[in-house]
């Protein structure tokens, strides 16, 4: 995952947004950085940079953002933007009134074009990624270590998202017809993956109640 920076020139109250942005988006990792980093930094983090507005200002602060590869949201006042050089790095601008929403969607803009085209062989879902080349499972960047059944498990059910799999249809499923042991498998693996992918903040595997499981994707 990339690091991004936030830079804001003149906010009437960064204080307030800074809070707004933290509630509203969990998955990101929001701190107070002096300067900027001269590489990326491991982990979803958006370090948050605030100074008084000056066209010069924006652009050297930006610039030096950019060439350090970073990601970059700006919000500006003044609507003119500064003078930099685009082809260097991924950079958004936001000009007032900038609401929580908006940055926020120039901050997944920016993070999107920086982790670049998606693989063709991997099922994401919010902030859980599965590899399927590399038999890898990372969550909010972070990586997920699972045994063989419990990952076929997971990324037969992450690709059908929604749809409902009584404990039969997956042990035919993931463990094959020839396999002996009975439903109670699929319970157990279930509870050992929600253990490991479930949290406050995410509940990607739902139980229907005499039914089975179904694969809830975050909104």
């Amino acid at each position: 995952m990339a690091t991004v920076l936030l830079i804001g020139f003149d906010s009437p109250d960064p204080a307030r947004l800074v809070t707004e942005l933290a509630s509203s988006a969990p998955q990101h990792s929001f701190d107070a950085v002096v300067g900027v980093p001269d590489e990326r930094q491991s982990g979803e983090t958006v370090g948050l940079v605030w100074c008084p507005h000056a066209s010069e200002d924006a652009a050297a602060l930006i610039s030096d953002a950019v060439r350090a590869g970073l990601p970059t949201v700006a919000l500006l006042t003044d609507p003119a933007i500064p003078a930099i050089d685009f082809q260097a790095g991924h950079v958004e601008f936001s000009f007032p009134p900038a609401s929580c929403e908006e940055v926020l969607n120039r901050i997944d803009l920016v993070l999107a074009r920086a982790r670049g085209p998606e693989p063709r062989n991997v099922i994401r879902h919010g902030e859980l990624v599965i590899d399927q080349d590399r038999y890898e499972v990372a969550l909010s960047g972070r990586k997920v270590d699972l045994t063989y059944k419990e990952y076929e498990l997971l990324k037969y059910i992450a690709a059908r998202p929604g749809r409902v799999f009584s404990r039969e249809a997956l042990l035919r499923a993931v463990w094959d017809y020839d396999y002996f042991g009975g439903t109670r498998t699929v319970d157990v693996h279930v509870r050992r993956l929600r253990s490991k992918i479930n949290d406050v903040r995410y509940q990607f595997i739902e139980t229907v109640w005499n039914v089975g499981y179904r694969f809830r994707a975050p909104v």
